[in-house]
């Protein structure tokens, strides 16, 4: 953690997902498949669907690029007439940004199918009307000035971590092991509410894992015996306005996809929707102990195939 985008392996993310497991949503009965299928692509069972809901990293795109037969998948779904949706925890960019980064990698995606994290910071910080003043773990180039209360960047002053009285951690890009040390630091001094605009551990950037502000979330609160609240995958928020957004659809007509168990495949699960979990591109790429991992989480998809357009490139 000494630069922009600090990195994180995936067994160490895999470990820190399941150390925070119990602050994560929990399933109701019946909404954890007994089995899980492989099927080869989505394609393979997109006739059971009518909505479908993609997670963006390491489902349509890893780091720039688009994942190989992803551009197919979504065009040949389409042409069946399903309406597609994608869920992010990419907090730090507006949603304008990020769709038009999808088209540059051939989605044909709209502002109006995208549900972002970022779109509940606000609500969630409205949650605590006696919290007047904010630290925000974000770019410089974040819009602070929407957020209400006073809301201020934190850097290298230690006096601003002391000076607020509630965390908001959005983006980890310019975050560091010292600016990590000072918030630590403070919190434990005096526990305050941490606000988690993106609760993943890491995300996949093409060739590494970067650490997101999920991970440093959980080491504040470690810090300071408090548990974060968060906004996003798997939290229950973004996927209730797709299905808000849907109300005649049967949940089980509604399918999430995603590289993750603790986020993408959690999140769905824990809202009653089904599960597809890819493997390639992804956070899971190259892990080879898929059923371990099941059972040491307690979790597993309904189905699970390499990647949405395995076999389409």
């Amino acid at each position: 953690m000494t630069g922009s985008r600090p990195a994180l392996d995936r067994d160490s993310a895999i470990a820190a997902y399941l150390k925070y497991a119990n602050r994560m949503p929990k399933l109701a009965d019946g909404h954890l498949p007994a089995q899980t299928q492989e099927v080869a692509n989505i394609l393979a069972i997109a006739d059971q669907f009518d909505v479908i809901i993609f997670d963006a990293f390491g489902v349509l795109n890893s780091g720039a690029d688009a994942i190989p037969g992803a551009l197919q998948a979504v065009s040949a779904l389409r042409q069946r007439g399903i309406d597609l949706a994608v869920v992010t925890n990419d907090a730090s960019n507006a949603p304008e940004a990020i769709i038009e980064r999808h088209r540059k990698r051939g989605f044909d995606f709209t502002v109006e199918s995208l549900v972002s994290s970022a779109k509940y910071i606000v609500p969630m910080m409205e949650r605590h009307p006696d919290v007047t003043s904010w630290g925000i773990m974000a770019p410089s180039h974040w819009p602070i000035d929407r957020l209400p209360g006073d809301a201020r960047l934190l850097g290298d002053d230690d006096a601003d971590y002391d000076a607020v009285g509630g965390f908001v951690l959005i983006d980890s890009d310019d975050w560091n092991d010292l600016r990590q040390q000072r918030l630590e630091t403070s919190l434990a001094k005096n526990p305050r509410p941490i606000l988690v605009g993106n609760p993943d551990i890491c995300a996949p950037m093409g060739h590494f894992l970067s650490v997101e502000s999920g991970y440093f979330a959980h080491l504040a609160a470690d810090a300071c015996g408090l548990v974060p609240e968060c906004v996003g995958k798997p939290y229950r928020e973004v996927f209730e306005d797709i299905l808000q957004r849907h109300p005649n659809v049967d949940p089980s007509r509604i399918l999430m996809v995603g590289d993750t168990l603790h986020t993408d495949v959690l999140g769905g699960l824990a809202v009653g929707i089904k599960t597809l979990l890819v493997t390639r591109g992804g956070f899971l790429d190259g892990y080879d102990d898929l059923a371990g991992l099941y059972d040491l989480s307690g979790l597993r998809p309904h189905f699970i195939a390499p990647a949405i357009g395995a076999g389409l490139e």
